[in-house]
């Protein structure tokens, strides 16, 4: 058929209902509001499908073919959840609840459960994930009024045996007769961390086999604050850190950056994450190995989850004892935190915990690696004090 010049056009897919013609054989038979075709082939007139407004929606259920909609943003990914109590999939899962469960969501404690289809569309740039580190130096170490083997000392007191910083001034000046404020001691703890920041990440080891992750809490100016670990069963090392002010997906998805590299260049495949519950850990894992994929890497991280304090699933009674290994770094984490009574500012807990991270790898002996550190370097071969062992490091990292 030929068209008159500027006449409307019928949708593509638009088919005669009578005798199936195709579009090329209908024309809009009512102007422009464009609801009904007529066909040339049977006279006979059809409606054109056309909806009254496009949809918006992105994404819909492959369950029940309801449109997903949105239900919360993070940092790294934007959830898309069904709401049909029809669907199929909220059916099997509201069929599969115990019957404490079932009277759990009877009274209202719903947020636990995830019964209806979810869809997480990620959306991040590595350059934008937080990675709490130190970088300002409130002086310089190689212009202060005492030597190196000043700030040597104040380390050993302030983060190798814990003390506070007015505790390690009074030691300062009745053990060895240096007098110094407790300001003073603060200043030399951050611009060591400063300066050892990237020394640590640099030397800390790469994971070698299953690896467990968990996060903290300290306080910051009253308020509760995040720390993030991942250790190494094999070596007992610390592999990744991170600090961050909330339990998100984005200082997760740091933590595995730090520890596993970036996903384009990943320093092993196929690894196993042991964490808890959080479901930080799930949305991090999953956007880690889909920006692996993209750069054709298999599969990075296998997650494996442990359930509370009890053994209620096999997977939770197979991994128990990497939980029970960072539950136990914690411990010593929070023994060297817990004599500041909180922090003051954010950088002071950054700070303290990097040098914790160095201390704790390069230095520290390990009852289970026959009292050596977790990682030897060479540098500290054949030093055996604290002090010297520190002003050591600091000379390696300048």
């Amino acid at each position: 058929m030929r068209r008159r010049k500027g006449a409307t056009v019928p949708p593509e897919k638009c088919v005669c209902a009578h005798c199936n013609a195709p579009a090329r054989y209908l024309y809009v038979n009512n102007g422009k509001l464009g609801s009904q075709v007529q066909c040339k082939i049977c006279k006979r007139t059809s409606p054109t499908h056309k909806p009254r407004r496009e949809s918006k929606t992105k994404y819909w259920c492959p369950h029940c073919g309801n449109a997903l909609f949105r239900w919360k943003e993070d940092g790294i990914s934007t959830a898309y959840k069904c709401p049909s109590n029809k669907c199929g999939c909220y059916r099997r899962n509201l069929v599969a609840l115990t019957p404490e469960e079932n009277q759990m969501r009877l009274e209202g404690k719903t947020s636990q459960f995830k019964l209806h289809y979810l869809f997480r569309e990620f959306h991040f740039a590595s350059e934008e994930l937080p990675l709490a580190r130190q970088e300002d130096s409130p002086v310089d170490l190689n212009r202060i009024h005492h030597g190196l083997h000043t700030v040597g000392q104040v380390l050993t007191l302030t983060v190798s045996f814990g003390l506070s910083a007015r505790m390690s001034a009074q030691a300062m000046k009745h053990l060895f007769g240096v007098r110094i404020s407790h300001q003073t001691v603060i200043n030399y703890t951050n611009a060591a961390a400063a300066q050892l920041s990237g020394f640590v990440d640099k030397n800390s080891p790469k994971p070698e086999g299953p690896c467990a992750a968990d996060e903290t809490y300290i306080k910051v100016n009253g308020i509760t604050r995040y720390t993030w670990f991942i250790v190494s069963k094999i070596r007992r090392a610390i592999c990744g850190w991170n600090l961050s002010e909330s339990r998100e997906s984005a200082p997760a998805l740091g933590l595995i950056y730090n520890c596993y590299g970036p996903p384009d260049d990943p320093v092993c495949e196929n690894a196993e994450l042991i964490t808890d519950g959080l479901p930080s850990y799930d949305s991090a894992v999953v956007a880690y190995n889909i920006e692996a994929v993209k750069h054709g890497h298999m599969t990075v991280l296998n997650k494996r989850t442990v359930i509370g304090l009890r053994n209620l699933d096999p997977e939770s009674e197979t991994y128990r004892e990497y939980k029970q290994l960072v539950e136990r770094l914690n411990r010593t984490y929070k023994f060297h935190t817990r004599p500041r009574a909180g922090f003051k500012e954010f950088d002071g807990a950054v700070a303290l915990t990097t040098l914790f991270v160095c201390y704790y790898n390069f230095m520290r002996p390990h009852g289970s690696l026959k009292h050596r550190p977790p990682v030897e370097l060479e540098c500290l071969q054949g030093k055996r004090l604290y002090p010297d062992q520190w002003v050591e490091l600091l000379r390696q990292a300048a």
